[in-house]
C-alpha cells in the first residue's frame, strides 16, 4: 500500500471515529439532557395548571371563612333546634320556655308528660321523645298564638301530632296537646352566640 493510500484510510477512519463519537455523545450525553428539560418544563407546566387550581381553590375558602359568622349561627339555631342527647335531653330548659310563653300569651301550661326515647325511623342519629302537656287559658286565640309559636318561632324543632281542644273548668279552654321534641346522638362543636 501506497502512503497515500494509507493517509486516506486513516482520514476516513478518522472522520468516521469523529462521527460515531459525535452520534454517541448525541445520544447517550445530550439528547437525554433535552428529554430531561422538556419533562422539567413539563412538570413546570403541569405545576402552574395545579397553582392556578389551588389560588382559585383558596380564594374560595378564604370567601367562605368571611362567612363564617353566619355558619356558627345556623349551626348554634340547628343545636338548639336539636340538641345533642344528655342525661336531660334539655327537657328541663324546654319547660321553662314553655312557661314562659305561657305567661306571654297569659294562659297556662301544665300537665308535662315525656316518655321514653323513640329512635328516628328516617335519620340513625336523631330520637324522638314524646311530650303530652296541657295548655289552659281563658281564649282559644291565645292557645292558638301559643301553638302557633312553638310550631314556628320557638327553637326547639317540635312536631305536634295530636291536639284536643276541650272547654275547661271555670269556663275556660284547654288544649291537650301531644308533640315530638327531636334529639340527636351526633355531637358537634359547641358554639356561642
Amino acid at each position: 500500500m501506497t502512503a497515500r493510500r494509507m493517509d486516506q484510510i486513516w482520514l476516513f477512519g478518522g472522520l468516521a471515529l469523529t462521527l460515531l463519537l459525535v452520534a454517541g455523545g448525541w445520544f447517550m450525553l445530550i439528547k437525554p439532557q433535552y428529554t430531561a428539560i422538556d419533562a422539567v418544563n413539563a412538570d413546570t407546566g403541569d405545576t402552574q395548571t395545579q397553582l392556578i387550581k389551588e389560588q382559585k381553590r383558596l380564594a374560595e375558602l378564604k370567601a367562605e371563612l368571611k362567612k363564617i359568622n353566619q355558619y356558627k349561627k345556623t349551626l348554634l339555631t340547628n343545636q338548639q333546634a336539636i340538641p345533642h342527647r344528655n342525661s336531660t335531653n334539655r327537657i328541663p330548659e324546654f319547660l321553662k320556655q314553655l312557661q314562659s310563653l305561657g305567661a306571654k300569651y297569659k294562659v297556662e301550661v301544665s300537665g308535662y308528660g315525656a316518655t321514653t326515647e323513640v329512635p328516628s325511623k328516617s335519620t340513625d342519629a336523631v330520637t324522638q321523645l314524646p311530650i303530652t302537656l296541657s295548655i289552659e287559658g281563658q281564649s282559644v286565640d291565645r292557645i292558638l298564638n301559643l301553638v302557633k309559636h312553638l310550631q314556628t318561632e320557638q327553637p326547639r324543632a317540635l312536631l305536634i301530632e295530636t291536639a284536643q281542644l276541650g272547654q275547661g273548668e271555670g269556663g275556660g279552654w284547654e288544649l291537650s296537646v301531644t308533640l315530638k321534641a327531636f334529639i340527636t346522638s351526633t355531637k358537634t362543636a359547641t358554639v356561642k352566640s
